[in-house]
């Protein structure tokens, strides 16, 4: 398990990087260039299959049963509060009338 690192493998391999270096090294940038637009382009693909991706059935039944269920005794509640404070009815059917405004 305990191997060293022998040194006169790693000198040897000096001259084969030295020629390829001086072979390819102009074309370092160029490869460069294009793994990033191999990677920028799989990842494009993939949001593409993802933005297509229907949900499956299951997933369609617990989004449909995850709906509120609104308390009928709550709702009886706040209209009456609404009723009793005028101003408060003045703020939801300002609300009701014009839902975007702040």
């Amino acid at each position: 398990m305990n191997k060293s690192l022998n040194t006169k493998s790693l000198n040897s391999l000096k001259p084969i990087l030295s020629k390829f270096s001086k072979r390819f090294g102009k074309h370092i940038i160029f490869a460069a260039l294009f793994g990033v637009l191999l990677v920028y382009l799989l990842i494009v693909f993939r949001i593409s299959n993802l933005a297509k991706a229907e949900p499956s059935p299951e997933q369609e039944i617990n989004v449909t049963s995850s709906i509120p269920k609104v308390d009928k005794n709550a709702v009886t509640q706040i209209q009456k509060l609404e009723q009793n404070n005028t101003e408060i009815h003045a703020l939801f059917e300002t609300a009701r009338n014009n839902p975007f405004q702040e």
